[in-house]
């Protein structure tokens, strides 16, 4: 993916302002944006490579190795979406710190104007678009109190 520079201060600016936010809404953000319509750790609107990129853990993958299927089983495994576990909020905000900026663009920004594109279509796309998810973000830290994670969910509190 080839930026000028004007879209890659842009997508930086949204990675600082994403990383400004609190563990618990940073986690809370990227787990809204990925999932978006409470699927529960499936994500088929999602690419694997973005979702292994932020740290999410394949399940079916692990599960698959201890126990072993009949042939008739694994053909219905292959079948089933695969459920994904998140990262814990540090890790996410660790692999997200260490993004450069096309790995942030293809990955958060994509999935972040997926989730919210129908909410705001006048946001547009591109520099118009990452301006705007700029100020949303900034306007996340300043609205909203920080909100506990649940480490054994690794789930923000969803009461405000």
């Amino acid at each position: 993916m080839k930026m000028n520079g004007q879209s890659r201060t842009f997508v930086k600016q949204v990675q600082v302002d994403l990383l400004a936010l609190s563990d618990s809404d940073l986690y809370r953000t990227i787990h809204q944006w990925v999932d978006g319509k409470n699927t529960h750790g499936h994500y088929p609107g999602v690419a694997e490579d973005t979702l292994h990129a932020l740290g999410y853990t394949c399940l079916l993958a692990e599960t698959e190795m201890l126990s072993p299927l009949s042939i008739d089983e694994s053909e219905a495994a292959d079948e089933l979406p695969a459920a994904w576990q998140p990262p814990s909020p540090a890790e996410l905000r660790t692999i997200i710190t260490g993004m450069d900026v096309n790995a942030f663009a293809q990955h958060v920004i994509t999935l972040a104007y997926r989730s919210l594109h129908s909410e705001y279509p006048d946001w547009y796309e591109g520099l118009t678009f990452n301006a705007h998810l700029a100020n949303y973000l900034r306007q996340i830290r300043i609205h909203w109190p920080p909100r506990p994670v649940d480490i054994a969910t690794r789930s923000a509190n969803p009461t405000r």
